[in-house]
């Protein structure tokens, strides 16, 4: 693995189940954070099962001359396997993962993908983070618990926030609920993964993680 490393192409892949903002104002946010990177890249949503008001805002992205890729699963996979359809029909040689919700800032999307220059994966953190004390003490509560378990400490597993170079999802095989242990998984198969800090979406107030 390189020291340096400057992407050529993004591809964002974004999986979209049963919890999902109004997916035409998420793209343009998402749009925005992402052209001021100053890559090409591309959009690809995959929705995960029949659900046909996503597709009708998706398709009216389409007509409208947006160029976005849509994947339709014929039936409910999950997110982990919305996400490995996705990166196969990917191009880019770095990977973001955004979520169908707003979640963080987009214009702090670039600050993922520049932490790729020393890092194999960026997991995006909330800070500052949102929530009453029971919140807290849940979150703190199940990070507790996974890093007694695996041994690896990480602030925001519930962040579907990420930046990938290609490589690390190549090697990984997603399945389940894997996806929020994208981190823990590429850590054990020798991958660099650092934390980035990034401003929590002002429509992101009460997430379950």
């Amino acid at each position: 693995m390189t020291t340096h490393y400057t992407p050529s192409r993004l591809s964002i892949i974004i999986p979209v189940g049963a919890r999902r903002s109004n997916l035409k104002a998420l793209y343009a946010e998402y749009k925005a954070g992402v052209a001021s990177i100053g890559l090409p890249y591309e959009f690809i949503f995959v929705i995960d099962g029949p659900r046909v008001d996503a597709a009708r805002m998706l398709d009216e992205l389409l007509r409208a001359g947006e160029p976005i890729t849509v994947v339709n699963l014929t039936r409910f996979f999950g997110e982990a396997a919305a996400l490995m359809a996705g990166f196969e029909r990917s191009s880019g040689d770095a990977i973001l993962t955004l979520p169908a919700y707003h979640q963080v800032d987009g214009s702090d999307l670039r600050k993922l993908v520049a932490a790729l220059d020393s890092a194999d994966v960026a997991l995006g953190y909330r800070f500052p983070r949102a929530g009453n004390a029971f919140e807290r003490a849940r979150r703190a509560a199940f990070h507790a618990m996974v890093s007694f378990v695996t041994g690896s400490k990480f602030r925001d597993l519930g962040c579907g926030v990420r930046a990938l170079r290609r490589q690390v999802f190549e090697e990984l095989d997603l399945y389940g609920d894997q996806h929020r242990f994208i981190a823990i998984l590429a850590t054990r198969l020798g991958f660099r993964v650092a934390e980035v800090a990034v401003r929590q979406s002002v429509h992101d107030r009460h997430s379950r993680m």
